[in-house]
């Protein structure tokens, strides 16, 4: 099957969408909570219910996530791992405190492209 790259804007976040790539930019000043978490899942099923993908929060802006349990065991059964990307050593702070939270491949890059790197080849592992 193939798959053609698109932008989507949910509003609170722009989704740039690869064959196995989900990259993530939340808009300044969101708080993240379970009823965003349910708007991705719509897109991951809507793209990737049929194959495996990563996903990158690439973390230029600032925002906020709930830190409610259950917005933290939310998983898609396709996804193979999460990636963030930072640009402050407080976000790489914030990240390795979020990564506690999770019980899957969650990494914490400075670079875009080593996060890519790491989602290939978790998803060459898959195969």
């Amino acid at each position: 099957m193939s798959f053609t790259n698109k932008t989507i804007d949910l509003g609170f976040i722009v989704m740039e969408l690869t064959e196995h790539c989900v990259t993530a930019t939340v808009k300044e000043g969101v708080l993240i909570e379970l009823e965003h978490i349910a708007a991705l899942h719509e897109v991951f099923a809507e793209y990737y219910s049929e194959r495996s993908f990563g996903y990158i929060d690439n973390r230029i802006n600032q925002y906020a996530i709930n830190l409610n349990p259950e917005l933290y065991n939310t998983r898609y059964a396709k996804m193979v791992g999460i990636a963030i990307v930072c640009y402050t050593d407080n976000c790489i702070k914030n990240a390795n405190f979020e990564k506690t939270f999770y019980n899957w491949p969650f990494g914490v890059f400075k670079d875009l492209d080593e996060a890519k790197l790491w989602i290939e080849k978790l998803i060459a592992e898959e195969k």
